[in-house]
């Protein structure tokens, strides 16, 4: 957000800035994205699961497997024929779109090595309280669990359950590997972190300033996508360091057996044509 305070005040002639509210100065998500509704917070940064709240359709990005990998992610955050089916979506919510950010690759953490899909049978897998995760852990062969997060490393340790779905980073941060020392790399999910403002307060700016918003944005998406990449990679060199075991389990069985998620998922028009766009992206 700091590097896009900077590019739209270049952007603008100095015009427009940003001052940025760290650690949820400005309230939790949820009230961040409904401070954008009343004009108490003029931009929010929020995970995607929160923002579905609000704008159903965006439930797309909860869906297993939906990126090929982190480039073409990247290529399909950035591309217009997205980011306007997005736009969309949000303006008819009151919403509209400023940038897309990464919040990490989920990959697997368990006390027994998963060298295979067949390793996840019957374990307990804390995952978030969204429908389409818990049902693409069922088809994995696992018994998902919905939990809170700070509630996690004590029913690891205390064998609530048998692991859980993170990024690397949140697995190293918060030490997981003591208590469950296998870490599998899947990346059957890349999380979308929107970031968002008010239309009434987007339409309010002088059209220069708009197109200085939205272009900060995009260029701002591919620093932080980046950024958040070399992070994860860093993260993962010191897992190992740490002493987890890490296994790369073959991902063809878990995308077979998470396609059929896809279609129960993907309702209306503009959930087709947002899942369209994005594979269309090489």
């Amino acid at each position: 957000m700091v590097k896009m305070g900077k590019l739209l005040k270049e952007k603008s002639g100095g015009k427009i800035s940003i001052k940025v509210f760290h650690n949820a100065q400005l309230g939790d998500e949820m009230e961040s994205i409904q401070g954008t509704q009343v004009g108490t917070v003029d931009i929010a940064v929020t995970a995607n699961e929160t923002l579905v709240n609000f704008v159903p359709d965006l439930a797309v990005f909860s869906l297993p497997f939906l990126f090929k990998d982190a480039g073409q992610m990247d290529r399909a955050m950035s591309d217009p024929k997205v980011i306007e089916a997005i736009q969309e979506m949000l303006k008819d919510k009151g919403f509209h779109l400023v940038s897309l950010f990464s919040a990490g690759t989920r990959h697997i953490m368990t006390k027994t090595p998963v060298k295979s899909m067949a390793d996840l049978k019957g374990l307990k897998i804390r995952t978030m309280q969204n429908q389409a995760h818990l049902d693409t852990f069922k088809a994995f062969g696992a018994n998902p669990t919905p939990l809170a997060y700070t509630e996690l490393y004590g029913a690891l340790e205390t064998g609530v359950v048998d692991g859980a779905e993170v990024a690397n980073t949140n697995y190293y941060a918060k030490k997981s590997y003591e208590v469950t020392p296998d870490w599998a790399i899947i990346g059957w999910l890349k999380l979308v972190a929107p970031v968002i403002m008010g239309e009434d307060a987007y339409q309010a700016l002088p059209a220069d300033v708009q197109k200085a918003v939205d272009e900060a944005g995009v260029e701002a998406g591919i620093y932080q996508r980046k950024l958040y990449r070399d992070s994860d990679n860093t993260r993962l060199a010191d897992i190992e360091k740490a002493g987890a075991t890490v296994t790369h389990p073959d991902d063809k069985p878990f995308r077979a057996a998470a396609a059929p998620i896809i279609d129960k998922y993907v309702k209306t028009d503009a959930q087709k044509k947002l899942y369209e766009l994005i594979e269309q992206v090489k």
